[in-house]
């Protein structure tokens, strides 16, 4: 008690005494047992689902290729474009008077992740680019790369993705990655590729543009997405061939992380729920009582305003200790269509753009800001506080929060989210501990 009275003394202090501290700041630190006897309240939010915006895919940490057919928001089909590099300069890969002769062509993709069922056999598309990517250029999940009209395929086999199986070629164990033979008429290119066109990068992207990897189900089922990491030392294209009659040999053409690659992704919400469809396409916002939904690779977004806080707490001689954003997910799919490991938050300013918002992880750290799944709960929880103090003590001056997943650009993984409606008790809510004086 003696402790709680000192506490209570020093903040009477900071607030009444002209201490320059922002009351911004006051109750950051606290932990969940010490919250000064602060008062709780539930501060009535509203929120719907709409469209994403485009999404930058420049030279991202993963690349992503593949197909789902989702029972709640639709078919998503996903795909790459990427310049490839030489392993060296001056590169020699016939030597004079050699006779040579091409065994195969095999483009490696080592898997990072993946998302839906991977039990569902795919169709892989490779093509060669038409156009010379640029490295000033901005690429966006809308820039669908132009190439010629040869799948390159050796064959059009279904494929099925394996992104957790090593790979054993030779008795040695490498680690996942998919092996997509090519035509044995792109190898040669390849191989017999004349010695200027080897002598450097710029000289090599100059006379191969690169490739573009797509895929669609094979059947109507889930499919899948798989997680690409292009720049690891298992991507790229390897030539095998042979020399004078009996020399094995290989070249790989790797990605390196100053070679040129983006995402592009297609979303068709014809075969989405009724009610996805009605409140995200036809724009029913009132949907938003009872379910949300937000979806990366520039699908869906969660739009959530607060127009009862400037009567509860605008102008209030109120502390704000903690303000808790609280997201429940409600998915009862398949398990392959697993919750996302976090969620982001967007602040919308007045000019419409977005922005961090000032508790977010870049001023603060994670474990403040919150957002990761915490599977016992099956929530998300964003720690909010600074920013509902600003709003309690200057009025609201943006156009509220939207609620995103982390890694749009790479990730696959969805949410089906509880809406604002009160009768339910895991309705998204923003929770409030408070301190009057």
């Amino acid at each position: 008690m003696k402790y709680r009275s000192f506490i209570l003394l020093f903040l009477s202090t900071i607030l009444f005494c002209g201490c320059k501290k922002e009351i911004d700041t006051i109750g950051l630190s606290l932990q969940d047992d010490d919250l000064l006897n602060a008062q709780f309240m539930e501060l009535p939010i509203t929120a719907y689902s709409v469209l994403e915006d485009s999404l930058y895919t420049k030279n991202l940490l993963n690349n992503v290729v593949g197909a789902v057919n989702d029972p709640v928001f639709g078919r998503t089909e996903a795909g790459f474009c990427t310049q490839f590099d030489l392993a060296g300069s001056n590169t020699v890969l016939i030597g004079p008077d050699e006779v040579v002769s091409l065994d195969s062509v095999v483009l490696s993709l080592q898997y990072s992740g993946f998302f839906g069922d991977t039990l569902s056999p795919m169709l892989f598309e490779v093509y060669e680019l038409s156009e010379q990517l640029d490295k000033d250029n901005y690429y966006s999940n809308d820039d669908h790369p132009s190439h010629f009209g040869t799948n390159l395929l050796y064959s059009n086999a279904s494929f099925y993705p394996r992104p957790t199986t090593p790979v054993t070629l030779d008795t040695i164990r490498y680690a996942a990655h998919a092996r997509l033979r090519l035509s044995n008429d792109f190898g040669n290119r390849l191989l017999y590729m004349n010695s200027s066109d080897l002598a450097n990068t710029a000289a090599f992207q100059s006379a191969f543009y690169g490739l573009v990897v797509k895929a669609t189900t094979a059947t109507r089922g889930a499919g899948s997405l798989s997680y690409i990491s292009l720049t690891s030392a298992m991507s790229g294209i390897t030539i095998y061939y042979t020399a004078n009659d009996s020399e094995h040999k290989k070249y790989t053409f790797p990605i390196s992380t100053n070679c040129v690659r983006y995402n592009f992704f297609t979303h068709d919400y014809s075969t989405a729920s009724t009610d996805f469809r009605r409140q995200v396409i036809q724009q029913d916002t009132t949907l938003g009582r009872q379910m949300l939904y937000v979806q990366p690779m520039a699908g869906v977004k969660t739009h959530i305003s607060m127009p009862a806080l400037m009567d509860t707490l605008y102008g209030k001689r109120y502390v704000i200790n903690r303000a808790e954003l609280v997201i429940a997910n409600v998915s009862t799919d398949a398990s392959y269509f697993f919750q996302p490991y976090n969620l982001g938050l967007q602040l919308v300013t007045s000019a419409g753009t977005t922005t961090y918002l000032p508790d977010d992880a870049s001023f603060t750290s994670s474990n403040y800001f919150g957002g990761v799944y915490d599977e016992n709960t099956k929530e998300y929880r964003f720690r909010i506080t600074n920013y509902i103090q600003q709003l309690q003590r200057n009025g609201i001056n943006d156009k509220g929060i939207n609620i995103v997943i982390s890694g749009a650009g790479i990730r696959g993984n969805r949410l089906v989210l509880r809406g604002t409606d009160p009768s339910f008790a895991d309705r998204l809510r923003l929770e409030v501990y408070y301190t009057a004086y």
